[in-house]
C-alpha cells in the first residue's frame, strides 16, 4: 500500500474503518447512532489524529453528513473518496463523489437539510461545494 497515494488514502481510510467495526461491535453506541455511522465517525476522526489536525467532534460529525445515510459500502467509499478529495484533490473522482453526496443529502428529511446546512456553512466543511 503507497500510503502517499490517493490509493493509499482510500486503502488506510476502508482498513480504519473495518477496524472500528470490529472494536465498537458488540458495545452500547449513542442513541440512533448505527455501528456504520460511529465506524465512519472512527475512521475520519482517525485521519485527523494521524495528519495532527485537531478537529472538534461537532465538525466531524458534520462532515460525515453527507456518508451517514448512504449503504455502509457506498458510505465507506464515498467518505475514502472525500478524504482523497480533501487531501489531494486532482487525484479524486470528483463526478462519483459529488453524485454520492448528492445522493446522500437527497435521504436526508428536508428540515434536516435546512439544519445541517446551516451547520456545515458555518463548519465551512468542504463537501458544500461538490453539491
Amino acid at each position: 500500500m503507497a500510503v502517499f497515494s490517493a490509493q493509499g488514502i482510500r486503502d488506510a481510510m476502508t482498513k480504519s474503518y473495518h477496524k472500528h467495526v470490529r472494536d465498537l461491535t458488540g458495545k452500547p453506541l449513542p442513541d440512533g447512532t448505527s455501528l456504520h455511522q460511529a465506524a465512519l465517525y472512527g475512521a475520519l476522526a482517525t485521519r485527523y489524529m494521524a495528519g495532527f489536525k485537531s478537529t472538534p467532534e461537532v465538525v466531524v460529525w458534520t462532515e460525515l453528513v453527507p456518508f451517514l445515510n448512504l449503504p455502509p459500502d457506498e458510505g465507506l467509499a464515498a467518505l475514502s473518496e472525500y478524504v482523497v478529495y480533501k487531501e489531494m484533490a486532482a487525484k479524486a473522482d470528483m463526478a462519483t463523489l459529488s453524485a454520492q453526496i448528492r445522493r446522500g443529502w437527497s435521504l436526508l428529511a428536508q428540515d434536516e437539510r435546512e439544519s445541517l446546512s446551516a451547520m456545515a456553512e458555518i463548519n465551512g466543511v468542504a463537501w458544500l461545494s461538490l453539491m
